[in-house]
């Protein structure tokens, strides 16, 4: 994550605006705070998916055969694909 920020964040600071690490410092922060919102919303619906399938049998056994339906497909797929 390191090496990416130093490789990404550099493209949008502008030195005729001011102090280069106060910009560099705000963008930092900025991509922390997002992914902090971004991370925690995903991990507050995640676990209400959890509950929801840990008390409906009707949802899980939907969700598995969506999911064994969708491989299904994807080895058809893979088995009939030209080589």
């Amino acid at each position: 994550m390191i090496l990416f920020n130093v490789a990404f964040l550099p493209q949008f600071v502008d030195p005729s605006l001011g102090r280069v690490p106060g910009q560099l410092l705000v963008l930092g922060v900025t991509i922390v705070v997002m992914g902090f919102l971004w991370d925690g919303t995903i991990g507050l619906l995640s676990g209400r998916l959890s509950q929801l399938l840990r008390r409906s049998r009707r949802v899980a056994r939907g969700l598995n055969i969506f999911t064994g339906t969708v491989f299904a497909g994807l080895a058809v797929r893979l088995a009939t694909a030209p080589k």
